[in-house]
């Protein structure tokens, strides 16, 4: 075999996978520090029997941080390369109540969620305000990270994290 042939499918298979790892425009894949997701997730009252949704969850880390909290923890990632790591690494952690899909953020539908945890950019965060104004059963809280719903009033805030109650 030709080993041009070989370097060119090396390449490209490497780039398929950068692509597919930072997939998304209103999602870009900036990892929050653990020590304030526990924080957080806790304040917004994270706990068993409760629905948690993180939309563009990245490589699983707060719905990891949700499920270890007993909440059933979904995560919807519009990249198959880290919805197929998380998926996997819930796996590793033995975190059965920790849930990965791959899809688009703005087509689902959150109605049955307790909690949502956003951290989009501020065109997705816009994009998404309307929509889970609508959806959101009351009494839903809706966590947002550094980006912030225009219209609505915060009830807490505690560093770059707002939370909102639906």
């Amino acid at each position: 075999m030709d080993t041009s042939l070989i370097i060119s499918g090396g390449i490209l298979l490497g780039c398929i996978i950068g692509l597919s790892w930072f997939a998304g425009s209103d999602a870009p894949f900036v990892p929050t520090k653990m020590d304030q997701i526990r924080k957080i997730l806790k304040l917004a009252g994270v706990k068993k029997g409760k629905k948690f949704y993180e939309l563009g969850s990245g490589d699983g880390r707060v719905v990891y941080e949700a499920a270890k909290l007993h909440a059933k923890a979904f995560g919807v990632e519009q990249s198959w390369l880290r919805v197929l790591y998380s998926k996997y690494k819930a796996h590793r952690l033995n975190l059965m109540s920790a849930k990965f899909m791959h899809g688009n953020i703005f087509a689902k539908t959150y109605g049955d969620a307790d909690i949502i945890y956003i951290y989009l950019l501020h065109k997705g965060v816009k994009r998404l305000e309307d929509k889970l104004k609508k959806e959101l059963k009351k009494g839903s809280t809706v966590i947002t990270q550094t980006y912030h719903f225009p219209n609505w009033k915060p009830f807490k805030k505690e560093d770059n994290f707002y939370l909102y109650r639906a």
